[in-house]
């Protein structure tokens, strides 16, 4: 039954309250179109979810972990969960995160993407 309210207040949510989808899209398209003309490899994704392409695995940890220590989170993803040399940094954006927020994102993107001559 609580599994089922979940889903039913949900559903609700997204009836009476389009403009939360409509910011989702909106912040997904920012993020998309600015990782994309930094230079990243951001595959075909067309959802909230936008994978960075890195290739090698090491690459990917290093970059992680250079991008955690500046604030941003993210998920390495390194074979086997994708064939090897397309490792990626998964990442994800919600309805409620702020121009701000991608901003700074974005930023730590370009700077830690330039240190490790990945862009």
């Amino acid at each position: 039954p609580s599994a089922v309210a979940t889903v039913y207040a949900a559903l609700e949510i997204i009836k009476s309250e389009p403009e939360r989808r409509e910011q989702l899209w909106k912040n997904a398209r920012k993020m998309q179109e600015g990782l994309h003309s930094m230079g990243y490899d951001i595959g075909q994704s067309q959802t909230p979810v936008c994978p960075v392409i890195v290739g090698e695995d090491m690459d990917t940890f290093m970059f992680w972990k250079q991008l955690l220590d500046e604030g941003v989170f993210t998920n390495p993803i390194v074979s086997p969960g994708v064939p090897p040399g397309s490792a990626r940094l998964r990442t994800s954006y919600m309805a409620s995160h702020t121009d701000n927020q991608l901003n700074f994102v974005l930023e730590k993107f370009a700077q830690v993407g330039k240190a490790l001559g990945i862009i």
